[in-house]
């Protein structure tokens, strides 16, 4: 499974912000109120509430990046959010030491923002908000092709029918249909499981980029398949090779340039 990069991130800094909490609790806390088994405890579950902090502020910088809001501006939202919710994670400090330590009978809850070392939380909350922001957005900015391509796949399918010409007439002709397409001057030739053919001005290039690419193969300049409709692949001169299609007597020539990616689509 391919985990995205703002998430391994994520993963990366908050465990390198719990060792070194870990670390620091264990070499300057006092030990009288908390052994060391009671302080590892300590730390997983205030990192744990400082990640659930964090989760929820990321729901806001998703809005963000949605809605296009300058970087400028969504930087000052993130740096007024981590102060909030800072604020909020240094309130579980005390409610964590009073459920796990058994020499804290009262839970005592102090408002004032220093006391709950607002500010120093404020820098961590920060920090990896900042990172979640930009990272996830320079994740975007470099998927728009990927998405166009997902895009495009999903909605030119075999189900599909485009619009062709038979002398005079306009006919809809299903893309499942499409034994092979060919150029012919300025228009492209079409020729269906019937053995009809059909014209139609517009390039091979845009007819590569429109139809499913698990079903049709370009196999020269001049000619692009569909792959339901091979009857037998031959071996050719230049080490190239020739395509019999269904209902075709005149075998299709495979370029040199496209023998490569023919011979690794078709497994030969």
């Amino acid at each position: 499974m391919k985990i995205k990069k703002h998430i391994r991130l994520q993963f990366v800094g908050w465990s390198i912000y719990w060792l070194l909490l870990l670390i620091i609790n264990i070499l300057f806390y006092n030990k009288k109120d908390y052994d060391t088994p009671l302080l590892i405890l300590w730390t997983i579950l205030f990192t744990f509430c400082g990640i659930s902090v964090f989760y929820f502020l990321t729901k806001f910088y998703n809005w963000l990046i949605r809605k296009s809001i300058d970087t400028v501006l969504s930087v000052t939202f993130i740096i007024t959010l981590s102060f909030v919710g800072a604020y909020t994670w240094g309130l579980f400090e005390p409610i964590i030491s009073w459920i796990i330590n058994p020499n804290i009978n009262q839970l005592d809850i102090s408002w004032d923002i220093n006391s709950r070392r607002t500010f120093p939380f404020t820098f961590v909350v920060a920090f990896f908000s900042i990172l979640y922001y930009f990272s996830k957005l320079l994740e975007q900015s470099n998927t728009p092709k990927e998405t166009k391509s997902i895009y495009k796949e999903e909605n030119s399918n075999l189900n599909d029918t485009i619009k062709v010409y038979l002398k005079n007439d306009i006919v809809l002709l299903p893309v499942k249909n499409i034994v092979k397409i060919s150029i012919n001057g300025n228009y492209s030739s079409i020729v269906d499981s019937r053995n009809i053919k059909y014209e139609l001005k517009k390039p091979l290039v845009k007819w590569e980029n429109d139809l499913p690419k698990n079903t049709f193969l370009r196999i020269h300049r001049s000619t692009i398949i569909n792959k339901n409709y091979i009857e037998k692949i031959e071996p050719w001169h230049n080490y190239t090779y020739r395509i019999r299609l269904n209902n075709s007597d005149i075998p299709e020539e495979v370029s040199r340039r496209c023998a490569t990616s023919i011979k690794k689509e078709m497994n030969i």
